[in-house]
């Protein structure tokens, strides 16, 4: 579960996923740029608990909160804290493995492996989201460098 602490921003969001998301469940939002920002599902219109598919709610997209996270990780002050979709945790750069996960903030307060949350900053940091700004690194950066392998041999010989 997460638990919102200070420094809110809102949006409001229809869910267009195809699945009912719990409050407090940590989403990715697609931006105008490409890239993803982190939100937290706040509430819903109808107070059931869920946002269903196609239902209009609230999602927090800036503010601090505490989020649970992997018991194999521990986060510096300031370090970087991403999301692991498939586990639905905070961990690190290490942990996050798939295209699915993505950066959701920056730690705020330093937390230990045997710690069962970390507060963070939700979309802050030097790879956290900017919301002023289209120019974050908060999807994974796969610079697909493309070796191509066109040997265009114009060796010229002199006589």
């Amino acid at each position: 579960m997460i638990k919102t602490l200070a420094n809110a921003v809102h949006l409001t969001y229809t869910n267009d996923t195809g699945t009912a998301m719990a409050i407090g469940e940590v989403i990715a939002l697609p931006t105008s740029s490409g890239h993803r920002q982190a939100a937290m599902v706040e509430n819903d219109n109808t107070k059931n608990g869920s946002l269903a598919d196609d239902e209009e709610g609230q999602v927090l997209i800036r503010g601090r909160i505490l989020a649970v996270k992997s018991s194999t990780v521990a986060f510096a002050q300031g370090q970087t804290v991403w999301w692991d979709a498939s586990e639905n945790e905070a961990t690190n750069a290490a942990g996050a493995t798939t295209m699915d996960d993505f950066v959701v903030g920056m730690c705020t307060v330093a937390a230990a492996t045997a710690d069962a949350q970390v507060e963070l900053d939700l979309n802050w940091g030097p790879d956290g989201y900017s919301i002023a700004s289209s120019s974050s690194s908060s999807s994974s950066s796969s610079s697909s460098s493309s070796s191509s392998s066109s040997s265009s041999s114009s060796s010229s010989s002199s006589a």
